[in-house]
């Protein structure tokens, strides 16, 4: 068994995630349960507890209450503890910054809030189709619309370190471009599908690629990287066209040949696909997000290959998780385990030798992100 590499002393930048509940001490054992889970709401509690995922968690904070490994149990651990032990779990785990997608969900606790709760950097990254479905709204003309648009993202870019897309889940990663009257027509067709009173979700593929172009645009004239959704989700993906190979023709576009890419969650179960992707396109980098915590110690396995065949400097520690403080802190606890015995892996096959390695584990866990937006250098 090879030794893994001690990581646990590397400050962690968690570069995906989601903001925390509005009351993270008030939530139910059935909304506990959904955390662990891509389900829709409330369908899979039965079966979450059966998870390792969940089981992994539910271990973990019972050993940190002195409770049984119940989920009852260590809700009602948590109440007592109060928020001081969340936090002081963040602390131990080192999570030194977050990098918050604040577009989902829509009900979650407000990043200011979560600056004054927490005792870590946090840092917003603008979800696009977001800004969209507000803007569509108010029933702008296209052109209107179109300008409103960019200039929201022109105007988020100062406080922000990034935008993300989940145009995988809306209209596929087959991103194309299309003409005016195009876009416009497909404009119109959402328009005609915004609720009375209520959110709209916008899903027409030419309106969708012509915003993701123009994402691409402000993030070259800004110099903000652009997350991207890619693999596994909730039931709404179609997983065949989450495959990020399905981006080659923008990868090729000349216009975005130094606009930074950041496939989100590993792509997983196309992790071969990703690690290809950052190994032959300089403007692509690859985030380990949402994978490492649901595949636990199996993440061992498509990590090797990652490793084997990625730029190391291009690879970014992340966990999507949201809700509880205590969420942020396993994961990267957790991602620190499994990268350490990664890493131990390939320094004992003679891959890297003990000081790459060490290297390695600091860069994916905090330096490359902090590189990659901008973030302040740890000393």
């Amino acid at each position: 068994m090879a030794r893994p590499v001690d990581l646990t002393g590397i400050p962690v930048v968690d570069g995906h995630c989601h903001p925390l509940a509005r009351d993270p001490l008030g939530i139910s054992s059935g909304t506990f349960l959904d955390l662990f889970t891509e389900a829709r709401p409330a369908t899979m509690r039965a079966h979450v507890p059966a998870t390792g995922y969940a089981q992994r968690a539910v271990r973990a904070l019972a050993r940190r209450h002195g409770v049984e490994a119940t989920v009852d149990a260590v809700l009602d651990a948590r109440r007592r503890a109060g928020s001081e032990a969340g936090l002081k779990h963040l602390t131990d785990a080192r999570v030194a910054a977050l990098l918050v997608d604040t577009g989902y969900p829509p009900d979650a606790m407000p990043l200011d809030e979560m600056r004054h709760h927490l005792g870590c950097e946090i840092h917003e990254v603008v979800r696009i189709e977001a800004c969209a479905e507000r803007l569509l709204a108010r029933r702008l003309s296209y052109e209107a619309f179109v300008e409103a648009f960019r200039r929201t993202l022109q105007e988020a870019a100062p406080r922000c370190v990034g935008f993300k897309t989940i145009v995988a889940y809306r209209s596929g990663l087959d991103v194309r471009t299309w003409t005016e009257d195009e876009t416009a027509a497909s404009y119109a067709r959402a328009l005609g599908t915004v609720p009375a009173g209520g959110r709209p979700r916008l899903t027409e593929k030419p309106l969708l690629d012509r915003l993701f172009e123009i994402t691409l645009e402000v993030a070259a004239q800004t110099g903000r990287p652009v997350q991207i959704h890619t693999g596994f989700g909730d039931p709404d993906i179609d997983l065949l066209r989450a495959n990020p190979l399905l981006l080659r023709a923008v990868l090729e576009d000349r216009r975005w040949t130094t606009t930074r890419l950041v496939l989100l969650h590993m792509a997983y179960p196309y992790t071969r696909e990703a690690a290809f992707m950052t190994a032959v396109w300089p403007q692509v980098h690859l985030d380990l997000s949402l994978a490492l915590p649901f595949l636990g110690p199996g993440a061992l396995f498509p990590l090797l290959e990652i490793l084997s065949l990625a730029p190391l400097s291009k690879l970014m520690y992340g966990s999507d998780v949201s809700g509880l403080p205590e969420l942020f802190a396993l994961a990267a606890e957790w991602a620190r385990a499994t990268l350490g015995e990664a890493l131990g892996w390939l320094v004992e096959r003679d891959g890297l030798d003990e000081r790459a390695a060490a290297a390695a584990g600091r860069a994916i866990l905090s330096d490359n992100a902090r590189a990659l937006y901008g973030l302040r250098q740890e000393p």
